[in-house]
């Protein structure tokens, strides 16, 4: 039986409401969906000092809510059809979907960011869970990005939605735990608040 956690409709900079709960369950699905219809606004970012250290060094990000110190910095590049990590780890190919009319037959960005998202999202919910006694080996997250556009011009925008299965943990257990590693995911914070983002020309 599939509950829905918590449905949000959020453009960056608004505050996302709180959880609204209904039915038993343990399936929870998460949506963050643009509205339709409502022009993209610039997001009021939190004021930040300067950040101490080098880039790609161990630093200290500041702002109005406190201080982040940098623990793992990941680097990847992406050149003639192909993105790889600086270590790597990673090195694929890039061609966009059939449905975008592109060939296929290799990942693309938005199947990048599901994967991302549904490992931190999983990794959110083992720590939290983990710290409450409660196993979660059976659980999993799936989870889906879809890319979106609107009108003629290029104004794209993505929704991303994850579904999360507790399997025999109590239906409130897993509301709690559910809500709670969606609060301290950095993906689902930094899509509902914001993230740091800096674009340089080399």
């Amino acid at each position: 039986m599939s509950e829905e956690i918590r449905r949000f409709t959020h453009l960056p900079g608004d505050r996302a409401p709180g959880p609204d709960y209904s039915g038993p369950g343990v399936e929870a699905e998460l949506t963050g969906r643009m509205p339709e219809g409502r022009p993209a606004e610039r997001p009021e970012r939190p004021e930040r000092s300067e950040r101490r250290g080098r880039p790609g060094r161990p630093g200290r990000f500041e702002h109005s809510g406190g201080s982040y110190d940098d623990l793992y910095t990941a680097r990847a590049s992406s050149a003639l059809g192909k993105v790889a990590s600086d270590d790597g780890m990673l090195d694929v190919r890039i061609k966009a979907p059939g449905e975008l009319g592109g060939p296929g037959g290799a990942t693309n960005p938005e199947q990048l960011l599901a994967a991302a998202y549904a490992s931190c999202f999983h990794n959110s919910l083992t720590l939290v869970a983990g710290r409450q006694g409660v196993p979660t080996s059976d659980a999993t997250v799936d989870t889906s990005v879809t890319l979106r556009k609107r009108g003629t011009a290029d104004d794209y925008t993505i929704a991303t939605d994850l579904t999360v299965r507790l399997p025999g943990v109590e239906p409130e257990a897993a509301r709690r735990l559910v809500e709670q590693a969606h609060g301290e995911c950095p993906y689902s914070r930094a899509f509902m608040q914001g993230a740091e983002v800096h674009v340089h020309l080399a």
